[in-house]
């Protein structure tokens, strides 16, 4: 598989003081991401990048690739630091604060990926709401219409990002000029991004795994 999966993760962040090592179920979101990504590929095509020793360490018992993040980077030299050197043509750029996006959706998405032979791909979540811009209607008039007639917006939910390692470094970007939209549904899209979201996703792990049996 020419795939690498690289998983950013800190040691602390806004939303807990431990980062990515914050507790998650019975283990940490980092864990719980690597388990999810191991259900996917090999160990040998994830890689986590970081700066934190106590992380490069559950990543050498988990078997996995380490790319040492130099110190005091801004987020878009901590992708091309993080991308530089991997060997793999394709990308896959997961985060740990979505929780509930799993193998299945990893798996869909890839192979969406392939098969269009696409440059960029990134994980949406559509929404059909009222929205405003700088105080003007964007996508509504001031004739009244339902959400299910308004023209739907898409938000990037930051789960997950698989591109072409050139046009990445090229970039110093995770999407491309035109990336194709993979929409995701809403408890998949959930990222954690303050401590209110990690209380949430904390209180959802039951109803995720309930959607995984189908139940």
């Amino acid at each position: 598989m020419s795939l690498a999966i690289i998983i950013p993760a800190q040691d602390n962040n806004k939303y807990h003081k431990k980062g990515d090592l914050a507790p998650f179920g019975d283990i940490t979101l980092i864990e719980w991401k690597i388990t999810q990504c191991k259900e996917f590929v090999d160990n040998t095509n994830i890689f986590i990048s970081t700066n934190s020793d106590e992380i490069e360490q559950i990543a050498i018992k988990e078997n996995i690739n380490i790319i040492k993040r130099k110190e005091n980077l801004s987020y878009t030299d901590m992708i091309f630091n993080s991308i530089k050197d991997i060997e793999s043509k394709d990308i896959m750029w997961i985060n740990p604060t979505s929780p509930f996006m799993d193998k299945k959706l990893y798996e869909n998405m890839y192979n969406y990926y392939k098969e269009y032979k696409l440059d960029s791909l990134v994980s949406v979540e559509k929404r059909q709401e009222y929205i405003f811009l700088d105080g003007k209607k964007l996508n509504f008039t001031d004739t009244f219409i339902s959400r299910q007639d308004i023209e739907p917006i898409y938000i990037m939910t930051n789960g997950c990002y698989i591109i072409q390692k050139d046009i990445a470094i090229k970039n110093k970007s995770l999407i491309s000029s035109t990336p194709k939209l993979f929409e995701i549904d809403t408890l998949s899209a959930l990222e954690i991004k303050d401590m209110p979201d990690y209380t949430i996703a904390k209180e959802l792990i039951s109803a995720y795994f309930r959607k995984d049996l189908d139940v």
